[in-house]
């Protein structure tokens, strides 16, 4: 009897489907039995497999009439003879050692099913971005130790990815757990995955990702009208199967939560002529459940519960949502926090705009004011709105949230407590749409409250909101250094947000900078408006973002983390070489504006993260600009030793900063065989340090003297050892000189 069972499902599927065989024969992990069924495929799938076979002898071909999914994989169990069975759809494929470590998993905590992470895949290189991305499917805590899932529910509500696992074959065959076979292929993994969750007792998840999971399969499509009601279908199976094993009530409560989610997914994702039936079909149903005590509204949060009274009470308010949804042209995002005094016109002035077809998503975080009465008012009133309620968790979290919620082909942001101009949405979109550009900026008015601008005005002036420039415009260095941070006077392209992977950083305050970044660093054209078409109408209040920002405050060590983020995001597009001058000069303001803006009891925090960073990618930021470089370590150094007085503990830090650079001039030596110059930089170094140990003597205790005199003394023998050097060059000949080997 083979260890494990592997069942590959295939029709049509010839373009993928010797990468996936490939990955599964050639498994570390040899004890297999490897079954391919092949459901009526048309093209060359079929003698492809059968070549496979004539190869190696653990592959077993079932042939058939084609059925659909369900029934081709209860075909395969039924023919398993396997001690586990595993998975593989025919247009993924999985890494080398997936079977051996699963199986290794298995066998040492005795469970019903080891479940691991995956990998995403997108052959189309607009989606590169979000290729190889890790999905985690399960909480931390819960990895590498064995869980029941009744106690830890979260599971019944992750993607179902069954072919992320391996399950014990007893385990299925005793619990009755096999495929709905219905025609097609959607939502079948539905009942099976919740069956072997309400089912099973011990399981272990893994950390690790070992399946590719192809994405952008073009033959893969849930608008089609034959599939509309395979969702309804698999649930009304996992009733019958609740029913038939007497399931708890917490297994119920959260089958109908784990339904919702699902119907929800299926009406956001329907064309539009598909949905009203299905609609009416999950208003009945939940109907029926609510009045039969099947379902009650304390087993949901409050999105969960506006969503499904909405559909019990008011379907054909679903209907006119949905409708509104597939017309918009602009998707807007509005996160708002406490902002009941202005809410109402921000809400009006995107509703009102000349372009009336917009999407408007309304993200309360966690409002404890009249805000979210407001907001629920407008979303009852006008299908347009869209709104979803957030546990108060930042802006950046909200914002994401929106962005997950948005369907137009563009989209925009918006504050709560600001404000458009009337014809906005409509002047921006019309310019990318006639340009066909990846963003527009407008500009910027700044509306002032009493009081406020005498304040603010050291941070920003008119001239910063206004563009800088205008037209069509090719994306460069020079461009991005002409860009403010904000969001909020732009249009972007949710394509290509969504393709590229931009999120906005979470837990940051300065989450607008790197988002505005990010999508620049891999944009190509941009479009921008006259500077006195103003677009946006800012109002500056005490508590708003902006005016934490840019006070004294701990989040200003935020702008650091963003810039180490955006190196990180260049190098990952391979861009560091375009953009590598304009990185470094951003890179010289945001660590000034840290420094500057943030509190001294971070000053230590902030130096550590920045020398670290530069000392982890001194060769790639060299790169970028080896001038710039020097001059932000030296100016570093100089405003870090300026405080070391007011900063004992950043004190500390520079003396063992001091240490780690006597340690490594011993590693500097050998390379005092380089070219001229090399030795040049090798001496400016030297000497700088020499600078910066001088500039600080009258800031360090008497601890510090005995090592500087240490650091002189190292320095003093470096000189010699140069100077002997330099002898030594003079005695060679002209020629012997200039044949010096190169670094």
């Amino acid at each position: 009897m083979p260890q494990i069972s592997v069942l590959i499902p295939i029709f049509n599927v010839e373009k993928y489907l010797r990468e996936c065989l490939d990955s599964v024969v050639n498994q570390t992990f040899r004890d297999l039995e490897i079954i391919c069924i092949n459901d009526g495929s048309t093209d060359g799938s079929l003698a492809i497999i059968e070549e496979y076979a004539r190869r190696d002898p653990r592959i077993v071909i079932i042939d058939k009439a084609n059925s659909g999914y369900g029934d081709s994989m209860n075909h395969g169990l039924d023919r398993a003879t396997g001690e586990y069975i595993a998975i593989v759809e025919s247009d993924d494929w999985v890494e080398l050692d997936m079977f051996e470590e699963l199986h290794d998993l298995a066998t040492e905590h005795g469970v019903e099913v080891v479940k691991s992470n995956y990998f995403t895949y997108y052959a189309d290189p607009e989606r590169k971005a979000l290729s190889d991305e890790k999905i985690e499917l399960v909480r931390a805590h819960e990895v590498g130790r064995v869980i029941d899932p009744s106690k830890n529910i979260d599971i019944f509500f992750q993607q179902p990815a069954i072919w992320s696992a391996i399950y014990r074959r007893d385990f299925l065959v005793a619990n009755g757990i096999r495929f709905l076979p219905t025609p097609g292929a959607s939502y079948q993994d539905t009942s099976f995955a919740f069956k072997v969750w309400s089912s099973a007792h011990r399981v272990v998840y893994t950390s690790d990702a070992f399946l590719h999971y192809r994405r952008d399969n073009e033959a893969s499509s849930v608008n089609n009208a034959g599939k509309v009601f395979c969702v309804s279908d698999e649930y009304a199976e996992i009733e019958r199967f609740a029913a038939e094993r007497d399931l708890s009530t917490e297994i119920w409560r959260i089958l109908r939560l784990s339904k919702w989610g699902a119907y929800a997914w299926n009406i956001d994702r329907l064309q539009a002529d598909l949905a009203p039936d299905f609609i009416a079909l999950a208003s009945e149903q939940f109907k029926a459940d609510l009045e039969s005590g099947r379902f009650n509204f304390e087993f949901c949060d409050v999105n969960q519960a506006r969503e499904i009274s909405e559909i019990i009470e008011h379907p054909e308010r679903v209907i006119e949502r949905k409708q509104a949804q597939d017309a918009a042209k602009v998707s807007v995002v509005m996160p708002f926090f406490n902002v009941e005094e202005y809410l109402r016109k921000c809400i009006d002035s995107v509703l009102g705009q000349t372009l009336s077809e917009v999407e408007l998503i309304l993200v309360d975080d966690g409002s404890v004011d009249a805000s979210s009465d407001i907001a629920e008012e407008y979303f009852r009133n006008d299908p347009r709105v869209r709104l979803v309620s957030l546990r108060n968790s930042g802006q950046a979290i909200a914002r994401n949230r929106g962005m997950e919620l948005a369907h137009a082909d563009y989209i925009a942001f918006i504050d709560g407590d600001d404000y458009y101009e009337p014809d906005s949405l409509e002047k921006m979109r019309d310019a990318l749409v006639e340009h066909d550009v990846d963003f527009v900026v407008g500009s910027i008015r700044p509306v002032f409250e009493p009081g406020i601008r005498s304040a603010m005005e050291k941070f920003q002036d008119q001239h910063y909101y206004e563009v800088r420039r205008s037209g069509l415009q090719q994306v460069t260095s020079e461009l991005l250094l002409d860009l403010d941070a904000s969001v909020c006077n732009k249009m972007f392209v949710r394509e290509s947000v969504e393709n590229r992977g931009i999120e906005f950083p979470e837990g940051l305050r300065f989450e607008d900078a790197y988002f505005v970044n990010a999508y620049g660093f891999t944009s190509s054209t941009a479009f921008f408006l006259e500077p006195e078409d103003y677009v946006y109408n800012y109002v500056r209040r005490a508590g708003s973002t902006m005016s934490t920002t840019f006070g004294r405050s701990n989040t200003a060590k935020d702008h650091l983390t963003v810039a180490f983020r955006l190196f990180e995001l260049l190098e990952k597009h391979e861009l560091t070489e375009k953009y590598g001058v304009y990185y470094m000069r951003m890179l010289d303001q945001y660590a000034t504006f840290a420094f500057q803006h943030s509190e001294e009891r971070d000053h230590a925090e902030i130096w550590r993260k920045l020398r670290y960073f530069i000392d982890t990618h001194r060769e790639q930021l060299a790169q970028m600009d080896a001038y710039a470089l020097r001059n932000l370590e030296h100016r570093v150094y100089r405003g870090v030793l300026g405080r070391l007085n007011k900063t004992p503990g950043l004190r500390r830090i520079v003396f063992r900063a001091g240490r780690t650079v006597q340690n490594s001039l011993a590693g500097i030596m050998p390379k005092l065989s380089v070219t001229h110059r090399a030795r040049q930089n090798i001496h400016a170094d030297i000497t700088l340090l020499r600078q910066q140990v001088a500039g600080s003597t009258a800031a360090l205790s008497a601890q510090l003297n005995s090592q500087r005199r240490r650091i002189a003394e190292i320095a003093d023998q470096v000189d010699q050892l140069v100077g002997d050097r330099q002898k030594a060059d003079r005695a060679k000949s002209t020629k012997g000189a200039k044949s010096t080997s190169k670094k």
